[in-house]
């Protein structure tokens, strides 16, 4: 066979076999792959609501988060409650070593019956003092000077009013020991952390042998708050405050959990505008988006949810 033949006919046979048999193997290897479900439901407003709001809220305590510092100083010598615990108002949360206050108010209780002692005695001095000078007055009268000199009475007198002082003076004394007697105790009654209203234990950050300061701390020593309702604080994008209603109804579903929803009930609007919460942590970052923020109730027995969980809301809107 000539090469110009070859070249003709054989080599584009040789090619076509080559591309068919490639074009039979990777049909042979190919599946046909199903469309997969996404593993989890993206959130929308209910099917009757032709036009609604979405915005993102944070679960939050009926009565916002309460954190808890000590009021005295000291190291913490008990820990009464833990986290889910429900608790009354009054009980104890966690308790400041007391063995210094007690110490002191021991010392000004003693202080107390060393001044009314104090008292006691310059009140039978001056009795005393009073009654000699009753008694030289009463001979001075009858026999004039001669029973007794005035320069003597003088005395008596003089030493009856330095008497009168000192009686001023030891119940001076008695009141600031009872003064800081009661101050003592208040301190002592420091001591213990106690529950300002009712409510649920969320969080204990503070362990026992621990330092506990008296200031401001970035995370409290104990966080509780009151979960019966709870609260869904919803931040609204100003684009979209135009066509907010308070009175339109609204819905929520957890992240994760598209299909539950439960009903809100609007608790209050915060006539603020104010720039969005959504940090990266980006040095360069900007905030350049403002929003409405909205309370919201809900009924924990519906839909049980967690303070600081994120929740979809949906607002019916025009």
């Amino acid at each position: 066979m000539s090469r110009s033949r070859f070249a003709t006919y054989v080599l584009p046979a040789i090619a076509l076999a080559a591309l068919t048999g490639a074009i039979l193997q990777i049909r042979s290897v190919r599946t046909d792959r199903p469309l997969l479900e996404p593993a989890i439901t993206p959130p929308s407003a209910p099917a009757n609501i032709p036009a609604s709001i979405g915005a993102v809220g944070l679960v939050e305590a009926a009565s916002e988060e309460i954190g808890l510092p000590a009021a005295v100083a000291g190291i913490v010598a008990e820990i009464a409650v833990i986290p889910g615990q429900k608790v009354a108002r009054g009980d104890i949360l966690f308790r400041i070593d007391d063995r210094q206050a007690r110490a002191d108010l021991a010392v000004q209780t003693a202080a107390i019956a060393a001044a009314r002692a104090r008292l006691t005695e310059a009140e039978s001095m001056l009795a005393d003092l009073n009654d000699q000078l009753a008694r030289g007055d009463r001979l001075v009268r009858l026999s004039g000077n001669i029973a007794i000199s005035e320069d003597t009475i003088l005395r008596r007198r003089f030493a009856a009013r330095t008497a009168e002082a000192r009686v001023a003076t030891a119940r001076a004394e008695i009141d600031s020991a009872t003064a800081q007697m009661q101050s003592s105790a208040t301190q002592l009654e420091r001591l213990p952390v106690r529950a300002p209203i009712d409510g649920t234990i969320l969080q204990v950050n503070v362990r026992i042998g621990e330092f506990a300061p008296a200031q401001p701390l970035t995370a409290p020593l104990v966080v509780m708050g009151q979960l019966d309702p709870l609260h869904l604080r919803a931040d609204i994008d100003e684009a979209d405050v135009p066509r907010f209603r308070p009175n339109a109804e609204a819905w929520a579903s957890p992240r994760g959990a598209a299909d539950r929803r439960v009903a809100l009930h609007l608790v209050r609007v915060e006539p603020y505008v104010v720039p969005k919460r959504s940090l990266t942590g980006s040095g360069t970052e900007r905030v350049d988006t403002r929003v409405l923020r909205v309370v919201y109730a809900f009924d924990p027995k519906a839909l049980p949810a967690f303070p600081g969980q994120q929740m979809d809301i949906f607002i019916a809107a025009p």
